[in-house]
């Protein structure tokens, strides 16, 4: 049994990990493209996804009182697993290689034009000692974190406001329109892939409906975050408040931002990782549901995590990919939610006794990786709604369409 950790150590925790710079990307390009009124109404609803798909998943894991690798045990079978947990952990990984390389670029403009490389190394190494104290590490670091991102995300929309002002902000028009869904899409997709492993967080609650209050509070900062570059896209004509900070010769004040954004976020990254890394290790050794050995357990692969997104940084700063973002957004939100689809599926419409599921579980289930496929294809032909919402509910529903139809076949 895990010990469980007080309300308010939780959310901060989670709330670190959902803020992130690439809030200020996916604000600033919704005031590209929407006004503010419908800007604003964006981000909600796309946060609102965010927050009901991270808490259904977190809701699961909570009340099985399992991991999120373990939650995808008896979906995809005990193998099968190994092979899912693996293409979302790198997908996630991922994050952590964006963070570090706009850490080290931002240092690298704001400090002289030292390396971009050394504040990238900078970042990971103290991503990685935050992460060697595990949970409570990261739980302190949050609460001191969190309520300081707030104070001077608030001074310097302040600064912004007074130094360049935000001009006749209700009636802007965006430069580059697009249509609503499209931009809905957008914001649900970004952060997709950290919402599938909610539950290696929100499992440390006491009660199993703080797993609410969790995910919609923390997807609500989200969205007051997003809105700051929404606010700053639509007055100024730019969307990254700490690009425009900078500019004022407030370099102290982004660069907290900036950094505090990426650590909080980043930790939580790497200590998912490495905990599906040691549940995939433990099904590759043969030690399912026995007690760990002390062997590759997720401090061991904290390290190792880390230098996965290092390579990964070093490459896209030395191709300059970096402001490709958004594209890799657009991959995610395709991939990832029919995943989530078919956790929903299994544990709400097939199988909704949460302990006889994990028992007899079968090595691999090939038609929760057929329902997988068939979500990402729904997701790109669909032409109508949501993207990542139509790949989710098209892969809960094959994978509980499949199940009963096997099921019929097998008890035929």
């Amino acid at each position: 049994m895990i010990e469980k950790k007080g309300l308010g150590s939780v959310f901060f925790v989670f709330a670190g990990y959902v803020l992130s710079v690439t809030a200020f990307v996916i604000g600033g390009n919704v005031g590209n493209q929407l006004d503010f009124s419908e800007g604003v109404l964006a981000l909600f609803i796309g946060n609102m996804i965010l927050a009901c798909y991270a808490g259904v998943l977190g809701y699961i894991g909570t009340k099985a009182n399992k991991s999120s690798t373990d939650i995808f045990k008896p979906v995809f079978g005990i193998k099968g697993q190994v092979i899912a947990a693996s293409i979302v952990s790198l997908f996630s990984l991922v994050f952590v290689s964006v963070y570090s390389s706009l850490v080290g670029n931002m240092m690298s403009s704001l400090f002289g034009g030292i390396s971009p490389y050394i504040g990238m190394v900078l970042y990971l190494v103290l991503i990685t000692l935050i992460n060697l104290k595990g949970f409570k590490g990261m739980s302190i670091f949050s609460k001191i974190g969190v309520p300081i991102i707030a104070a001077f995300v608030v001074y310097g929309l302040i600064m912004v406001g007074n130094q360049i002002g935000f001009k006749n902000l209700a009636t802007a028009q965006p430069i580059a329109p697009a249509p609503f869904m499209s931009v809905v899409s957008v914001v649900a997709a970004s952060w997709m892939t950290g919402a599938t492993f909610s539950c290696d967080i929100t499992r440390f609650v006491k009660k199993n409906w703080y797993v609410w209050v969790v995910t919609i509070g923390s997807f609500l900062c989200v969205t007051v975050l997003e809105t700051v570059g929404l606010i700053c896209a639509l007055g100024t004509g730019k969307g990254d408040l700490v690009a425009i900070l900078g500019e004022l010769n407030m370099s102290v004040v982004a660069f907290v931002i900036y950094l505090l954004l990426t650590i909080t976020s980043g930790q939580a990254v790497i200590y998912i990782a490495a905990l599906a890394l040691e549940n995939i290790t433990k099904v590759i050794r043969g030690r399912e549901g026995m007690e760990s050995d002390g062997k590759f357990t997720a401090n061991f692969f904290i390290i190792p995590s880390c230098l996965f997104a290092t390579v990964f940084a070093i490459f896209m700063i030395s191709n300059g990919f970096t402001s490709t973002f958004l594209s890799w957004l657009g991959i995610i939100g395709t991939a990832i939610p029919p995943v989530g689809g078919t956790l929903v599926g299994h544990f709400f419409l097939v199988e909704r006794n949460f302990s006889e599921t994990f028992q007899n579980m079968p090595s691999y289930r090939f038609v929760a990786f057929v329902a997988w496929v068939g979500g990402i294809c729904a997701s790109l032909l669909i032409p109508f709604g949501i993207k990542p919402l139509n790949g989710f509910i098209a892969g809960m529903l094959i994978y509980a369409l499949l199940r009963y139809l096997t099921n019929s076949v097998s008890n035929a």
